[in-house]
């Protein structure tokens, strides 16, 4: 008897889900804790549920599991095949796997000019759409659809699970499941995925302690709840302790982060002032939301910024006190995306046009001549994230926090040697 997943599976249906898995944020595990090399989740519920399930049209395979497939499958035009499909078992079980919605094959077949958004390339009852991993009534059928193949609860084995992707999965799909991996990172990171939410993510009943009294509320997921309270408590103590190394702007949005370039000395003898090193300028290139960042030559004492053509008379020789300043462009105010960096690695000076090979870079690398610049502040606004100028405040800030990391303690341990076993 063969698996499903020996026969026949929805390819081009599930890459399209995988796709769409990599821009997801909210909810996904990825944002649990950074891990190379993760699976993408639609992949993997689909390949673990055909390597359980049997083919249907397969001779050997156990009537029970035929049975459930026409009484779950069968009865509802939901996965009901292509029109150029044969209305067998298999394709109901591989339409419940992933299927094209109808508004993409309208637009493939011609009949609408407006092409889906990406989370409606899929029929929102197939298995592999995100939206179908809290679904319970699609995880409901597929659960029993793999207990009548077994006639009980399988067991999963990943001992290599790594970011934990395919036993998240194999949980989801009501699997008893052993997952390992003797990175301990990736153990914690598994055991935080889908062992902490199973045990501990439940309803409770706790004291108010904000109220008098310490009236008792029902919370709904008691993990969510002390990891959100807990967070809040080192960030409120984080705050008081180095919060002023993150001034507010004159916009009044406070400070999520900061965006920094590095630098490194332009090859032209006349010049040899920092290039920034920046592959785009753009920041954020969202539909909806283009954030860019803008380069103007200005000159430190107030002074006319020469131009172009005066910079090539004088033999490409720019003024000492010229910088560059950068500034925040948005939609259609962006007029540049290319950054200074060009093919192979060459850069494109901003002051004196002059190009450096990467050769010279490579070796300002080894010679400790590259520098590095903050060209962007990151602040958080209602609506999500925002971008600023460097203001001084965000300079002096940093020159403050510069001379504290002098003195702060910092780890002595030795490290491992390349030829030691760990």
């Amino acid at each position: 008897m063969k698996k499903l997943i020996e026969i026949a599976l929805p390819i081009k249906e599930i890459s399209a889900e995988s796709v769409r898995d990599k821009s997801l944020r909210h909810g996904h595990i990825s944002t649990l804790h950074l891990w190379w090399a993760r699976r993408p989740l639609p992949a993997c519920r689909a390949i673990v549920f055909a390597s359980l399930v049997p083919d249907p049209d397969d001779p050997q395979c156990p009537q029970a599991f035929k049975d459930k497939v026409q009484e779950l499958l069968c009865n509802t035009t939901k996965y009901k095949p292509y029109r150029h499909q044969e209305d067998t078992l298999r394709n109901r079980l591989l339409a419940f796997v992933a299927k094209w919605s109808e508004k993409k094959i309208a637009f493939d077949e011609g009949r609408t000019d407006t092409p889906p958004a990406t989370k409606e390339m899929l029929d929102d009852a197939c298995l592999v759409k995100w939206e179908s991993s809290i679904n319970p009534d699609i995880l409901k059928i597929a659960r029993e659809l793999i207990q009548a193949a077994y006639g009980n609860t399988p067991t999963v084995l990943d001992p290599f699970a790594g970011g934990g992707a395919i036993p998240l999965e194999a949980v989801r799909l009501g699997c008893n499941v052993i997952a390992n991996d003797y990175n301990p990172v990736a153990h914690l990171i598994q055991r935080c995925t889908f062992e902490f939410p199973y045990k501990y993510g439940k309803p409770v009943e706790i004291a108010d302690k904000d109220e008098i009294g310490g009236k008792k509320k029902i919370i709904p997921n008691k993990l969510a709840y002390h990891v959100e309270r807990h967070a809040k408590n080192i960030l409120e103590r984080v705050k008081q302790r180095i919060g002023h190394l993150y001034p507010t702007g004159k916009d009044g949005h406070p400070v999520v982060g900061y965006l920094w370039a590095r630098t490194a000395p332009c090859s032209n003898p006349s010049c040899k002032k920092q290039i920034p090193l920046l592959k785009s300028m753009m920041v954020c290139d969202k539909r909806g939301k283009q954030v860019a960042l803008t380069m103007t030559l200005r000159q430190a004492q107030g002074k006319r910024v020469p131009s172009e053509v005066e910079v090539q008379a004088q033999g490409k020789r720019v003024p000492s006190e010229v910088e560059v300043q950068f500034g925040v462009a948005k939609g259609n105010e962006i007029k540049q995306k290319q950054g200074t960096m060009l093919n192979r690695g060459n850069v494109r000076c901003p002051f004196c046009s002059e190009v450096t090979p990467v050769a010279d870079l490579r070796t300002a690398g080894i010679n400790g001549k590259l520098g590095e610049r903050m060209v962007c502040v990151i602040t958080d606004k209602k609506d999500g994230k925002d971008y600023r100028p460097v203001e001084q405040t965000d300079s002096d800030a940093y020159e403050i926090a510069e001379e504290l990391s002098k003195i702060v303690d910092r780890p002595s341990e030795r490290n491992a040697d390349a030829n030691e076993a760990g």
